[in-house]
């Protein structure tokens, strides 16, 4: 199993964008947009784990694990959290 990178704080990211203390409206931004990746790619790994995974046994045929697709609802939930929100375009029938 690889190993998971430690996560970057937000010092860390507003040096390497070489945000200054006095840029408080872009720093918080960018503080607000990084909670929010992380909650889209936690709701995003719940409903992967929702799915068989290959070479398991005991997964024939198609089935669904409606309990974490119910942890990456809860997630998702969560996903504008406090900040900036979000905007969602209107889903369109492809």
């Amino acid at each position: 199993m690889p190993r998971k990178k430690k996560e970057k704080s937000d010092k860390q990211v507003f040096k390497e964008f070489k945000l200054r203390p006095t840029e408080k409206t872009l720093r918080k931004l960018v503080s607000s947009q990084r909670r929010i990746n992380g909650r889209l790619y936690k709701s995003i790994e719940a409903i992967l784990d929702a799915f068989p995974q290959p070479g398991k046994k005991g997964k024939a045929g198609f089935t669904v694990n409606f309990d974490a697709l119910a942890k990456a609802d809860k997630i998702n939930e969560k996903v504008p959290g406090e900040g900036v929100g979000c905007i969602s375009p209107p889903i369109t029938p492809g």
